[in-house]
């Protein structure tokens, strides 16, 4: 019923337009969603969220680390997209991966010297993400 195929070239100003007009639709959909579920102007929902990215020095840098922390996801996901194996949980690996390691942090940090603390945090945050991902994995592999 569906045929999916690859188009040939378009014109950069075309695909430039589609760009633009997919951003209007989305925040003309949101900003109706938005004022729908909590009768806020959107206009002030946007610049308070663009306040909220760029409104100080601190939040700027927060931004930019958060920024870094997803570059480096999708940098290790790359190899495994090239194989065509999709994986697309690797930012709750990452996130389950450093709540374990915080984790051993909080209950370990008095009980073990930094040499074997460091080890223990970095085994159990490689250990958490795997287990994250094993869910999906099982769904893959069936």
């Amino acid at each position: 019923m569906i045929h999916i195929a690859k188009r040939k070239e378009m014109p950069l100003p075309q695909a430039m337009a589609i760009r633009f007009g997919a951003i209007v639709i989305a925040l003309v959909v949101c900003g109706v969603i938005t004022t729908i579920a909590t009768g806020l102007d959107p206009i002030d929902v946007y610049a308070a969220m663009i306040k909220g990215a760029f409104g100080t020095q601190r939040k700027v840098w927060i931004l930019l680390q958060e920024l870094a922390i997803l570059l480096c996801v999708s940098l290790a996901l790359t190899p495994a997209f090239r194989m065509r194996f999709w994986n697309l949980g690797g930012e709750g690996q990452i996130l389950v991966g450093s709540l374990a390691a915080a984790s051993c942090m909080i209950i370990l940090g008095n009980r073990l010297p930094n040499a074997l603390l460091i080890p223990t945090m970095f085994i159990s945050s490689v250990c958490a993400g795997a287990l994250w991902a094993l869910l999906p994995a099982l769904f893959k592999a069936r």
